[in-house]
């Protein structure tokens, strides 16, 4: 009998290169695009804000990470859609995805060592017992994530009395 994979999905994981030098340069440049508590969202975010201008200074910092990505996946990206969320001790966002197209990547601006990453929410159920199988992605701060767009995930309540921080973005493929 031979078993084999039906499914697989991909996903990447690298760290920022000189991770301390280009945190100082996100965290200022995010000053221009603050974060604040948006209708029953609980957590920080500046999404809802005008961000216009932040995809260019991200992808220019994170360049050298952006051209590995590129490399590994043969295919260029574009960054559609970014953003960067805060939470506090307690705070969390609800299961969501991106939509279903493209990838989605997470950088972990701020990340205590008591606070949880995200957890990916497998698209089907466990074939035995049919539950929801949860994978939290182990990460440490300067890490980035880079997952399909459909892939359904949530930030667990921060259990850290400090800030976590992410930046999100959204990309497309571009045609080789």
């Amino acid at each position: 009998m031979l078993q084999e994979t039906l499914f697989n999905i991909p996903y990447y994981t690298l760290p920022t290169l000189n991770f301390k030098k280009k945190k100082k340069q996100l965290t200022n440049l995010l000053k221009s695009y603050p974060e604040k508590k948006q209708g029953i969202q609980p957590f920080s975010t500046n999404r809802q804000s005008n961000r216009d201008g932040l995809a260019q200074g991200f992808s220019k910092i994170i360049e050298e990470e952006l051209g590995l990505l590129t490399q590994k996946i043969k295919a260029g990206v574009q960054i559609e859609d970014i953003w960067s969320v805060s939470y506090a001790k307690g705070e969390y966002h609800s299961p969501h995805n991106h939509g279903s197209l493209g990838w989605a990547g997470i950088l972990y601006l701020d990340l205590p060592k008591d606070s949880p990453g995200t957890s990916y929410i497998q698209p089907w159920n466990d074939i035995q017992n049919d539950t929801s199988i949860y994978h939290p992605v182990k990460v440490a701060e300067g890490q980035i994530v880079i997952v399909p767009q459909f892939v359904l995930h949530f930030s667990p309540p921060n259990t850290s009395t400090k800030r976590k921080r992410i930046i999100s973005w959204d990309m497309t493929l571009l045609p080789a």
